[in-house]
């Protein structure tokens, strides 16, 4: 009896100690949620690892700054999309976060409807995964009109605090876009 009594204390203290822990993970993923989901990518960004912006940037700003002659209306669309209000000579010195807010415009042309429904969407927690000490996995459920789907986010922990990744990889979303550009160029 007195094993059992201790066992389950120590499961007690062992869940509330690793509750504990995630509030933090939560934390992050919450405020980056809230303001992805209203279009605030600028805000949203301020919660993604430095590093992610950073490769994005190098990645993804030669490319629309090269698109910014092509003649292709949807190009030149999506060229205003990524650069917003920013013109002339600034262009060329984005910060990461206006790369990720820029490019963040550009999914939002392409798909206007998701996020006019994301604004309303539930967003329910499910679990907490970390695999080790600086890495963790947040699945959630996001309810929308009486349907639901289930997504995973990836957070890393880097100088005392944790951030988002970025999901897509930045070599990708730009070789995406370079065929794109080369399909349009080609007139197809």
């Amino acid at each position: 009896m007195h094993k059992a009594l201790s066992l389950a204390l120590g499961l007690v203290v062992a869940t509330t100690a690793l509750a504990a822990n995630s509030k933090p993970i939560e934390d992050v993923f919450q405020r980056y949620w809230g303001a992805y989901s209203k279009k605030d990518f600028a805000k949203a960004a301020t919660d993604v690892l430095p590093s992610d912006l950073d490769d994005a940037k190098k990645e993804l700003l030669p490319l629309f700054l090269q698109a910014q002659s092509h003649q292709d209306k949807e190009i030149q669309d999506m060229v205003a999309a990524f650069f917003g209000r920013t013109v002339g000579k600034a262009r060329e010195t984005l910060s990461p976060v206006d790369v990720f807010a820029g490019l963040n415009r550009v999914v939002t042309m392409g798909n206007p409807q998701l996020f006019d429904v994301l604004k309303d969407a539930n967003l329910t927690i499910v679990f907490i995964r970390t695999p080790d000490a600086d890495n963790a996995e947040i699945h959630y459920q996001i309810m929308l009109h009486g349907q639901s789907d289930m997504d995973m986010d990836a957070l890393t922990r880097k100088n005392g605090r944790w951030w988002v990744r970025i999901s897509e990889d930045p070599k990708e979303v730009a070789a995406n876009f370079k065929a794109l550009l080369e399909r349009k160029k080609a007139g197809k």
